[in-house]
């Protein structure tokens, strides 16, 4: 199982790949290959590796996966994903219930000219993305304290 690097910060350091850090959450991100004629954002979930999301075109995905976990701040979730062909960040609504399901707009990261990720705070179990007219839905997978152990 491939686990995270140390947390170094988001600042460019000699030799150091930029990591960021979800503040109060299990997860972390970070950009592998910057130099690369195709970057990759790698997605971490309490150290394992979950995704990685290429810079290539060849899967323009709007919407890669989402995770619910328990983190330091409590129960919260996180969506990841490509961002649209226009270039606008989406829009990520997570919810919870199917009949007349509470629901709670996601703070939307631009992370690259490429990527996206959104963070909530709360208990959900199903993830709206839109872009335009194009809309996808998904469940969250429920992580959990140990997600990533195996």
């Amino acid at each position: 199982m491939r686990t995270a690097p140390r947390e170094r910060g988001c600042a460019a350091e000699h030799g150091a790949v930029p990591t960021l850090v979800v503040p109060g959450r299990p997860w972390a991100v970070r950009l592998a290959g910057s130099h690369s004629a195709w970057p990759a954002l790698e997605v971490y979930q309490a150290g394992a590796l979950l995704d990685v999301v290429s810079s290539t075109r060849l899967a323009p995905i709007l919407l890669r996966g989402a995770r619910a976990a328990e983190g330091g701040a409590g129960p919260c979730v996180l969506a990841w994903g490509r961002m649209p062909v226009t270039g606008v960040s989406p829009e990520v609504e997570f919810t919870l219930g199917r009949r007349g399901p509470y629901s709670w707009p996601g703070t939307v990261l631009r992370l690259t000219s490429w990527c996206w990720l959104a963070v909530a705070d709360g208990r959900f179990n199903r993830v709206a993305v839109r872009s335009g007219d194009n809309r996808f839905i998904a469940r969250i997978h429920q992580g959990g304290h140990d997600a990533g152990r195996r």
